[in-house]
């Protein structure tokens, strides 16, 4: 049986489009706050891929973002 498109376990398209001219690594700016706060739920955990609908290279380097700010105190 064909899953339908409205299925609630569909991945969402993936927010990252930014890449460098060498080739597939995704630029994460620590320093946009803004953007960085998508990606951290209201307890201040960083959300798992199935709720960010990132692909895993991009997840990681979300995860190593995150914890940049927080530790140049951008984030808490």
């Amino acid at each position: 049986m064909p899953k339908s498109k409205d299925s609630k376990f569909r991945r969402k398209e993936t927010p990252l489009r930014k890449r460098t001219p060498d080739g597939d690594v995704t630029v994460i700016d620590v320093n946009d706050v803004e953007f960085l706060k998508r990606y951290v739920g209201d307890q201040g955990k960083i959300l798992p891929r199935r709720m960010t609908g990132l692909k895993s290279v991009q997840q990681r380097k979300v995860k190593q973002g995150v914890r940049r700010a927080r530790a140049m105190g951008l984030m808490v």
